[in-house]
């Protein structure tokens, strides 16, 4: 199976068994600039094919201010990137974070947040992919 890859200073994603994992890694930063590069990484990895995604956030503590989570609630190219998004949490203040993005961001695809990646995975594969 061949795994298709794009790694930056924040994040890595990968395609593999037609789900994209968005790996951030920790104590990332995210603003506006941040979000522009892992939103067009994450639409080269899809390769045109919307997919579900996975915003992987366990063990880590990432920040993403304002302007990245209107980013990537509203850019029409990453929406049309994923059939859903599960965003899976341990830590209680990213936990916070993502239900703030949720309630406040709408956005437009169905998202969810998990605390275990099999749950998520479980999810999406039974539902989207």
């Amino acid at each position: 199976m061949e795994i298709e890859r794009r790694t930056s200073d924040y994040a890595e994603i990968e395609l593999k068994d037609n789900i994209v994992y968005v790996n951030y890694k920790d104590l990332s930063i995210i603003t506006l600039d941040e979000a522009k590069i892992v939103a067009k990484d994450t639409v080269e990895v899809c390769k045109g094919v919307p997919r579900g995604i996975i915003i992987n956030g366990t063990g880590i503590s990432i920040q993403m201010n304002s302007d990245a989570r209107n980013y990537f609630a509203t850019n029409q190219d990453y929406i049309n990137t994923g059939k859903a998004i599960a965003i899976v949490i341990t830590n209680t203040a990213s936990m916070l974070l993502a239900k703030f993005y949720i309630k406040y961001h709408k956005p437009v695809i169905p998202t969810k947040i998990f605390s275990k990646l099999t749950d998520a995975e479980k999810w999406l594969k039974i539902n989207y992919v």
